[in-house]
């Protein structure tokens, strides 16, 4: 053996060559670990060498490279031995930027030639312009679109345990879902369970359940629209109310004044069951937040994948519960400590690659009208039921509407809730329907699961004769005017998660069939 060894390294100039091992057979691609990484995660490529008899091939040196040069992106090593018993040899390929990026490797000994997949590389920290959070699933799984809850009755009681699914959705600055990211929830009112945190699932959604339950939504004083918010170092920018309120359409009494030009002047009404007590849409919006970890957003001008000195970016105040709806924190206002200081801060005025990022969503609690909030009287001089069609005549005023036979037409009448609201919609069979007597029948025109939330909601039914005019035999002609009346039942669902359902009647319509 030492005879053997001294031969192959004394004539190493004749002799090396066939101390090697021969070229492979074949080269074959094994696989790639993860399969799908992340920008910034090193990713591990194997080989391996077959030989001539089919076995693994060891002590065969391979030269890896990439199909085409892509920027940011590295391999290492470049050559590498396959080993002893598998016949294997491995790459790792890194994308440091943090742009999406694509790079096919090969492997390569002299002649022989594979081809590995193409590694892609996209995903980062999470991004808080990709932050998303909002309650109610319309859409399938991780979407939102649920803006009220029926959580009072009548007389302004708590209805606890009103449910709404909601769903924070994060993701990096290219879009991709982030799985396992740790989310926290803070609201206003009600509660967030089962606990105040979640993890997101593989496409970086994260689901919790809220309900109503004390406290109660802060009540605020009246405000005024603006469609230019402060946004400077402590206030956030966001709107008054959110745009599916209609803030735009706002005046001081939105019944009385319907189709009137707006003033911006949010709705107001003193509460004719609580003596001294105003009410607003306002007080029943809820704040709620969720958080998590990731990088504040920027605009990538020169798309090379970070943040350079020059470019904009969306720099965040330190999270808050906004009680009170106006941009910034207030005393008593929950908050998350990000830097440990003890107090609330706002921008910080620098791009934070990794900080505390955080969204708000908002909803409404509702309720329904007492027999107090429908008609004008001194106590209730903004009454929330108004009919419009057919109009209210004489004194007192009636509404009165008479058909020809086999005549029909469309009944209106505007609804809100006590706090000039519409009442929470939330099943695709909502509406009003029955409630008549005399030869005639009521069907939905207003119908289905309501996506915005005006002050007020206008609702409208069809009225018909029952009477088919093309029966065979005829109808029954009866001694005419025959006598009807309408006092339809509107069922409105208060939540989609085991909703309960509330019944407002419509304004009484009456008349006769000539």
């Amino acid at each position: 053996m030492r005879l053997g060894l001294a031969v192959c390294v004394a004539i190493a100039g004749g002799v090396l060559a066939a101390c090697q091992s021969p070229l492979p057979a074949t080269l074959e691609f094994v696989d790639q670990s993860p399969v799908q990484p992340r920008l910034g995660e090193i990713t591990t490529l194997r080989f391996r060498a077959i030989d001539s008899r089919g076995q693994p091939q060891p002590g065969v040196r391979i030269t890896f490279e990439v199909q085409a040069p892509v920027s940011g992106v590295e391999l290492n090593p470049t050559e590498a031995t396959t080993d002893v018993g598998n016949g294997i040899a491995s790459t790792q390929v890194v994308a440091k930027g943090g742009r999406v990026s694509s790079v096919v490797v090969t492997a390569r000994v002299e002649d022989k030639v594979v081809t590995g997949p193409a590694v892609t590389f996209a995903g980062s920290a999470s991004n808080s312009r990709q932050f998303t959070f909002q309650c109610g699933t319309i859409a399938g799984n991780g979407s939102g679109g649920i803006h009220a809850i029926g959580a009072f009755d009548e007389t302004r009681h708590l209805i606890a345990g009103v449910k709404v699914d909601c769903i924070a959705h994060v993701a990096d600055r290219n879009g991709d879902g982030i799985a396992g990211a740790q989310v926290s929830f803070l609201t206003e009112a009600g509660t967030i369970g089962p606990s105040a945190t979640s993890v997101t699932d593989v496409v970086g959604n994260a689901e919790v359940v809220y309900k109503t339950s004390l406290p109660l939504p802060d009540d605020v004083p009246p405000g005024t629209f603006t469609w230019t918010p402060l946004n400077d170092e402590t206030h956030t920018g966001e709107y008054l109310a959110p745009l599916w309120m209609h803030p735009f359409m706002w005046q001081d009494d939105p019944i009385t004044g319907y189709l009137r030009e707006p003033t911006f002047q949010e709705p107001r009404r003193m509460d004719p069951i609580r003596p001294g007590k105003e009410n607003n849409p306002r007080d029943n919006l809820v704040s709620m937040i969720a958080i998590t970890t990731g990088e504040e957003a920027f605009d990538d001008l020169d798309n090379n994948g970070v943040r350079d000195a020059e470019e904009p970016f969306v720099d965040l105040t330190e999270p808050f519960v906004d009680n009170n709806d106006n941009g910034t924190w207030d005393a008593k206002e929950r908050y998350v400590d990000a830097n440990g200081n003890g107090k609330w801060d706002g921008k910080n005025g620098k791009y934070d690659a990794v900080t505390l990022i955080w969204v708000q969503e908002r909803i409404i609690w509702t309720g329904w009208p007492h027999e107090l909030d429908r008609d004008p009287t001194s106590r209730n001089p903004k009454p929330v039921v108004r009919q419009l069609v057919p109009a209210p005549t004489g004194t007192p005023p009636r509404n009165i509407r008479n058909m020809l036979k086999f005549d029909s037409y469309v009944a209106s009448f505007l609804l809100a809730d006590p706090w000039f609201n519409s009442i929470a919609r939330n099943d695709a069979s909502d509406g009003c329907e029955a409630g008549s007597t005399g030869p005639v029948e009521v069907t939905p025109i207003t119908k289905g699961q309501a996506f915005t939330y005006p002050p007020m909601t206008l609702m409208s039914y069809s009225v018909t004769d029952v009477r088919d005019p093309a029966a065979n035999p005829p109808a029954p002609d009866y001694p005419r005017p025959i006598a009807y009346s309408v006092s339809a039942p509107c069922e409105l669902t208060g939540s989609p998660v085991d909703g309960h359902g509330v019944v407002v009647y419509s304004p009484l319509v009456e008349g006769t069939i000539q």
